[in-house]
């Protein structure tokens, strides 16, 4: 039987020691409290080996970008965006990252429709184009991709902006449990992991002691209520 090289052997059990240090996630983002802070969780990840801690770091870091967004023209949005993502090099990790500002630039796409204007000019990730392309269909010509596209639409009709956004972080949550299948104790569901907490706690976030306006400025932001992107 070949046996495989120590480095890979070590890296393995690092990771496996890592997942198992892990408490687990629940079955939905809203199901509970936050099963690890995210100071325990830092500790947690220096059982990473270095270019696998950089890539996470690079990951975090974009989380937690993407949440702050609005506030910027939206050219700044994308040259800020471009850069960050230089940085990060992982397959899983950028396409993690894509596809949570996929997700974002849709919904800030419906809203423009609804709004009566035009296509966006500007934009990025892989849906652009296709949203430009076919802005007038109900789908924006993703639905094969991201079948939440028509109930999210028929959700912005009524203007319930809880709804709305848990319809986003729950599309993004069963994505990132769905991909979480194809891996066990290895980095990439170490990026896995991170992306469902990060879910948690952002939702978590909105809920706690910031109250109701706090709540519906931060909703109304991701859905393009008053953001300058794509204006």
């Amino acid at each position: 039987m070949r046996r495989l090289p120590e480095r890979i052997m070590a890296r393995s059990n690092s990771y496996y020691m890592l997942l198992s240090s892990l408490p687990a996630l629940p079955p939905r983002f809203d199901a509970g409290r936050l099963p690890i802070t995210l100071e325990r969780l830092q500790g947690r990840l220096r059982m990473l080996e270095p270019g696998d801690s950089q890539e996470i770091s690079g990951m975090l870091e974009i989380l937690g970008w993407s949440r702050q967004y609005a506030e910027q023209g939206d050219g700044l949005v994308v040259k800020r965006y471009g850069e960050l993502m230089q940085e990060v090099h992982h397959p899983l990790v950028r396409e993690v990252l894509a596809t949570g500002m996929d997700v974002r630039m849709i919904v800030a796409a419906l809203r423009r429709r609804r709004a009566g204007l035009g296509p966006p000019d500007t934009g990025f990730g892989q849906a652009f184009d296709q949203i430009r392309s076919h802005f007038l269909q109900p789908d924006l010509g993703l639905g094969h991709v991201f079948p939440w596209i028509l109930p999210f639409d028929q959700l912005l009709e009524q203007r319930n902006s809880l709804n709305l956004y848990r319809h986003i972080l729950q599309a993004t949550w069963s994505y990132l449990r769905k991909r979480s299948d194809d891996y066990y104790f290895n980095f990439e569901a170490v990026v896995l992991y991170i992306a469902r907490w990060d879910i948690i706690r952002h939702w978590q976030q909105l809920q706690a002691e910031r109250g109701r306006e706090v709540f519906e400025a931060l909703v109304t932001e991701v859905i393009g209520e008053h953001a300058k992107l794509y204006s």
